[in-house]
């Protein structure tokens, strides 16, 4: 009897909720989706804007079977680099300056309709470029001190950028020199971080890279900066994580840099004095090749030895093997002569040094540091008919196995694989030459197998005449010959150095 009450109640529970639903199933109310409509953003596949330059959008909003709807509407972007996401506007067009860190961006829109929540989103991509982005940064030296130009690869050239940057200041005389600091992180926009000026006797000053405003010194970056004027003499990048180095009055300063500034631990410990030369090794992308256990070799001037550093050593820098069982071509620990240029090779992992003794006498060598023993790749006795021994001026090519230096108002070539030297271009009349570079490109070695720093086609050599500062533009041939310029920039001052730098 139970058990037949039991059943009664199931099936009088499961009537009552299929009532139930059937009740509020007829109470649904379903209506049309409106759809939001949206123009395309932009007509192409990516829109270049420059830096705080204004970014206007107007686009078209329809709705279906809707003519005064009440709409909201977000502009935002996001970076390439996985940054955090930038507000823009709440309006229907965007009309707003881009002030945001150079790079590229995905600029994305968003409609909601207030009444019924629909919304509808319609993307695009943007770069944000600076019109000091790329190009020749130049140092120039005038009566009043020294001031920034800004030779754009259009050839459109900007001038007094540090003085009108810096409410009329100038810098400093002796000017000095310019270098520039690129990182792995960097690359996908290739830009520098930051451009360093340095003079002897002088802490070396920041620049802004897309303003040229004077920023904080470059002692503000090193955790326990000398008590002497803070002098950068190179800053390179390591290939492989976000290392980088730093020589600092003769002392190796290692760190990394982060999204908003590099920063420096401290020096390495031990008693050497550098070369104002530092050679990151090259070994990403390159396959069946030994693994390199060198992040960076150096020459220590005070001993006259090359010295060598892996992250797996603790704070210091390590000598090369003695072993004489396996000797390379010369005993890296007994040079004993002064470094006065260094650069990367036209092959793969080897790096080229130029030394003088205490006669005048020039000298090469190259390194190949794949292992501690044989690392001493090559070594020559440069021909006194280089002309070489009072040169100050080098520019190293990775295309060729050149070397080119300033010899009076010449510029030579040096091939060091025959140890020869010839006349390359020769100054109009009595024009100095005051500095040379190549043109650059810092991209992954996975494309290029090189990384770090790969010289393209292009030679800049200034001259000064006495009056007025040259730039002039050579294309190196396939022999390594220059030949005459093939556009020539005029109206600087004396320029004491310059900056190569590169876009993507």
């Amino acid at each position: 009897m139970k058990s037949n009450i039991l059943s009664l109640l199931s099936v009088l529970m499961l009537s009552i909720l299929f009532a139930a639903c059937m009740k509020d199933k007829s109470n649904y109310d379903l209506k049309p989706i409106n759809e939001i409509e949206i123009t395309a953003l932009s007509t192409a596949d990516n829109t270049d804007v420059l830096l705080n330059d204004t970014l206007r959008i107007t686009p078209t909003v329809t709705q279906e079977n809707v003519t005064n709807g009440t709409y909201t509407y977000s502009w935002y972007i996001f970076s390439d680099a996985f940054g955090p996401k930038i507000e823009l506007s709440d309006k229907k067009d965007l009309k707003v300056a881009m002030n945001a860190p150079l790079g590229g961006y995905t600029l994305m829109y968003v409609v909601k309709d207030v009444s019924t929540n629909i919304t509808s989103t319609v993307q695009t991509h943007v770069t944000i470029t600076s019109r000091f982005g790329s190009g020749i940064v130049v140092l120039e030296e005038k009566p009043e001190g020294g001031d920034i130009s800004h030779l754009g690869l259009d050839g459109k050239i900007y001038r007094n950028l540090y003085s009108e940057a810096n409410k009329g200041s100038y810098i400093p005389t002796p000017v000095g020199q310019l270098t520039g600091f690129y990182f792995k992180g960097g690359e996908s926009i290739q830009k520098p971080y930051y451009v360093f000026i340095s003079a002897p006797g002088r802490t070396t000053m920041q620049l802004d890279p897309e303003t040229y405003q004077d920023a904080s010194p470059f002692s503000g970056l090193l955790a326990s900066p000398p008590s002497a004027p803070v002098e950068l003499s190179a800053i390179q990048g390591y290939w492989s994580g976000n290392a980088i180095y730093a020589l600092v009055n003769g002392k190796v300063q290692f760190g990394s840099p982060s999204e908003s500034t590099p920063s420096f631990y401290g020096a390495l410990l031990g008693d050497y004095e550098v070369a104002p030369f530092l050679i990151t090794s090259t070994t990403a992308g390159k396959s069946n090749t030994p693994a390199i256990t060198a992040n960076f070799i150096c020459y220590d001037q005070k001993y006259g030895r090359f010295l060598w550093f892996t992250g797996g050593s603790v704070g210091q820098l390590n000598t090369y093997s003695t072993d004489m069982l396996s000797p390379g071509a010369f005993d890296p620990n007994n040079v004993k002569k002064k470094c006065v240029y260094a650069c990367y090779s036209n092959q793969y992992a080897y790096y080229n040094w130029l030394m003088k003794d205490d006669l005048g006498k020039m000298y090469f060598y190259q390194i190949y540091p794949i292992g501690t023993q044989k690392a001493a790749a090559a070594y020559a006795e440069i021909p006194v008919a280089a002309a070489m021994s009072t040169a100050t001026i080098f520019a190293g090519s990775t295309q060729l196995p050149h070397i080119y230096y300033v010899s009076g108002n010449n510029v030579m070539v040096y091939d060091y694989k025959s140890n020869t030297a010839t006349i390359a271009y020769t100054a109009i009349g009595a024009e100095q030459i005051t500095d040379m570079k190549f043109s650059v490109s810092r991209v992954a070695e996975s494309s290029t197998s090189y990384q770090i720093l790969r010289t393209t086609g292009k030679l800049y050599v200034s001259t000064y005449n006495g009056a007025e500062g040259k730039i002039n533009e050579f294309d190196v041939s396939p022999t390594g010959a220059l030949g005459s310029p093939v556009k020539t920039y005029s109206g600087f001052a004396k320029i004491t150095s310059m900056f190569y730098k590169e876009k993507r």
